[in-house]
């Protein structure tokens, strides 16, 4: 019998290991964390990343992704204006499903429209409606400021409308800084949903969850006596909101929005400190430059 030199075989005494047989002992199972469906999540959010806008802000929170520029204070031409002018337009990429789209859109997602759904639009106007008493737009006659929202990534099966809307908010706070334009205060949001007696912030669903409840997104100007700038409320139940359920829902928002401010603050003067560094740095250097000389 002839055999195959090319191969390279084992010892004539080798055992084979038995594979797949259970030794009797029971396998431990692994704990699966538990799916958080409330609390403020924690979230990623730069600015300056790119200098073709004026002010531009990218946020990611769970599976959304947001990024929001501005662009101005632009000159216009035609009739003068003693005051700017201020416009919003918020667009989700083609291929997402938008939130509730069967109920305002019909179910058409308009691939390569030209125009805005009805949901890009009720963000677009609640965005404006929020925004514009914190800018200062009389000291920019004769120009425009246009913020423009582009919806990256978004799961329509864990997140809502007014949820989507508070983290739009907050990311075109940011992005308004970063603009340089100056505003009275920075706009921030917050999401909060009432379920029975129980007050949930930043709610994110679950596959499985039917509760219905009421909801609500706030946005405030902290520094101008914490007023409330813009307000957006649904119930998916066939209970009528009340004054009580109200009031918990902006006490809600507003504990949210407080915290996200914490964090944009903490965010600029970190910022603001790294550029003072940067400016010794070059002082420094331009010291040492005229000393040798």
């Amino acid at each position: 019998m002839n055999s195959d030199r090319r191969r390279i075989t084992g010892p004539t005494d080798a055992k084979t290991p038995q594979i797949g047989i259970s030794s009797g002992k029971t396998p431990t199972p692994k704990k699966e964390k538990p799916q958080q469906t409330h609390g403020l999540r924690k979230f990623f959010l730069r600015s300056g990343l790119t200098k073709n806008a004026n002010g531009l802000a990218y946020l990611e929170v769970g599976n959304t992704i947001l990024e929001v520029s501005v662009y101005g204070p632009r000159p216009i031409r035609g009739s003068f204006i003693d005051r700017a002018s201020f416009s919003v337009e918020c667009k989700f990429l083609p291929y997402l499903t938008q939130p509730n789209e069967v109920i305002f859109n019909a179910g058409d997602k308009r691939n390569g429209r030209t125009g805005l759904t009805n949901i890009e639009q009720r963000i677009s106007t609640y965005v404006e409606t929020a925004f514009l008493p914190s800018i200062c737009v009389e000291k920019y006659p004769k120009s425009t400021i246009d913020v423009f929202i582009n919806v990256v990534a978004f799961d329509p099966t864990t997140g809502t409308l007014p949820n989507l809307i508070s983290w739009v908010v907050n990311c075109a706070a940011l992005a308004m800084v970063d603009s340089g334009i100056e505003i009275k205060d920075m706009v921030t949001a917050g999401h909060a949903k009432v379920d029975g007696n129980e007050v949930l912030l930043d709610l994110q669903l679950v596959e499985a969850d039917q509760s219905s409840g009421t909801e609500c997104a706030a946005s405030f100007m902290r520094m101008q006596g914490n007023e409330m700038v813009a307000f957006w409320v649904e119930s998916s139940g066939a209970e009528e909101v009340d004054e009580t359920n109200l009031e918990r829902l902006v006490g809600g928002c507003d504990e949210m929005s407080t915290e996200v401010r914490k964090n944009l603050n903490g965010y600029l003067l970190k910022i603001a400190r790294e550029g003072d560094k940067e400016e010794e740095a070059v002082k420094e250097e331009g010291d040492a430059e005229m000393a040798e000389a």
